[in-house]
């Protein structure tokens, strides 16, 4: 649900008491109305003490390249009604050498302290009113410590990861703090099996666990197969989110209540990417201040203090309106509200293509295939690979049509049939633009032998 920002900071007088007073009996009605699921189902809405086990490196000995130093990463059951998840954003598996002037990231990878505390029991937002406005930064952690971002770069522009940069073996690259984080699915983080139940990916900060792409029944989901948020009942009636191989990968908005004591600072809480960039900043080099550092005590766990993350506002540019109110008692629910600016001057836009792709490999039950499918060579022989009809997200100019970004999509990659590929991908979306100038360009390329036939891959 989205309403017009009204104010200049903060929670705005027009939500004040009424509104908190609402927000508060709607948080313990969905509390009671999930637990008598839960008891009729025989099913834990909780994170489960195996799922809070999970969050362990991969590899305990592994020494990353950039650093020097090992992952550090437990959760903890506080007893209290709540977890914390501790890390030290040091991934457990192998990383490129940054800066990488060859991937276009000029930053350095750091090591990051960070302890989020999340409802064990998540509290469920009502129906049509999820959040939106998912924070900058850090949006949840994987089991294997490292930050899970959201899927857009916070650049001006909102640019799909993959098309921002190249990133590394295991599909990740630090930020401008130092803190590297994935964007999309990592095969590092865990070896799904084929036909089996992908274990826990790892958890989102309103409490909610993240597994993998493949569901309880064994079948590789898309996002076709999820709700808006990226998340599905399963077949026990337990809500979970999963990422996928196609976008938005990870949760794209919220489903569950955050909690005021989160350990994320508010200032990142803001209606920014995709809806607003005029907050964000051009791409640039790397802050002087760089990373965080270790424990003051030199032992294990977080320093004190604010956590950081990717800066908001800056010179030559508004800082957005924060949306989320952390203050009273902690044990209670943030009180947010989408503020999507109705003002937002957004030069660019997603559209979404219908496009063959291949799917997150996965290996044969009973093979030996390592740690990862994926090597710098491509996917390992003894994995498998499903291929299936997708929508894929392309960000483009806010007055390209959908045929329009098809036909230069496609005359990129040299193809011949361009005409019916985007005829069967467009049909109905944004209307057909003028493309009688356009076909007459295929025709030539094709009489020139400058195209390449594609055929549509067997599934």
């Amino acid at each position: 649900v989205s309403t017009q920002s009204t104010g200049s900071s903060g929670i705005n007088a027009e939500y004040g008491k009424q509104w908190y007073q609402r927000r508060v009996r709607g948080v313990f009605v969905n509390m009671l109305l999930l637990w008598c699921v839960a008891l009729l189902l025989g099913q834990t809405l909780s994170l489960t003490d195996e799922e809070i086990a999970a969050f362990i490196p991969s590899d305990p000995d592994f020494v990353e390249r950039n650093t020097g130093l090992r992952s550090q990463v437990w959760a903890t059951d506080n007893g209290d009604g709540s977890v914390t998840v501790n890390t030290n954003g040091i991934p457990s598996h192998d990383t490129w050498q940054f800066p990488n002037n060859e991937s276009g990231n000029p930053h350095s990878l750091e090591e990051n302290w960070s302890s989020y505390k999340m409802f064990k029991d998540p509290i469920m937002r009502s129906e049509g009113d999820e959040l939106m406005c998912i924070p900058n930064g850090a949006i949840g952690i994987a089991t294997s410590g490292v930050y899970i971002y959201s899927w857009w770069a916070a650049e001006k522009g909102c640019p799909y990861a993959r098309d921002f940069e190249e990133l590394d073996i295991c599909e990740g690259h630090p930020a401008s703090n130092g803190e590297y984080h994935y964007h999309h699915y990592s095969p590092c983080v865990q070896m799904p099996t084929c036909g089996v139940e992908s274990p826990l990916y790892g958890v989102a900060l309103d409490g909610i666990p993240i597994y993998g792409p493949f569901a309880d029944n064994g079948q590789q989901l898309t996002r076709i197969d999820l709700d808006k948020c990226g998340g599905r009942y399963d077949s026990n009636g337990r809500y979970k989110y999963h990422v996928t191989i196609d976008p938005p990968f990870f949760p794209s908005c919220f489903k569950g209540e955050i909690r005021k004591d989160v350990g994320k600072s508010e200032e990142t809480f803001t209606c920014g990417c995709p809806y607003d960039d005029s907050g964000m900043p051009e791409r640039g080099p790397k802050p002087e201040d760089g990373g965080r550092g270790p424990p003051d005590d030199g032992g294990r766990g977080p320093p004190d203090g604010d956590r950081r993350g990717p800066p908001d506002g800056g010179e030559g540019r508004p800082k957005p309106e924060i949306i989320c109110d952390f203050s009273g008692d902690v044990n209670l629910p943030a009180v947010c509200v989408d503020k999507i600016s109705v003002n937002a001057t957004m030069s660019r836009k997603w559209i979404q293509l219908q496009e063959y792709q291949d799917l997150a490999p996965c290996c044969p039950s009973g093979a030996d295939c390592g740690a990862s499918c994926k090597t710098e060579e491509g996917i390992k022989d003894v994995c498998e690979v499903e291929t299936r009809r997708v929508g894929i997200w392309q960000n483009v100019p806010k007055n390209q049509s959908c045929w329009d970004a098809c036909y230069d999509d496609c005359f990129a990659k040299q193809e011949c049939n361009c005409k019916r590929k985007c005829k069967r991908q467009c049909i109905g979306r944004n209307g057909a633009s003028d493309d009688r100038r356009k076909r007459e360009v295929l025709k030539k390329r094709v009489a020139k032998g400058k195209c390449v036939k594609t055929n549509k891959p067997k599934v």
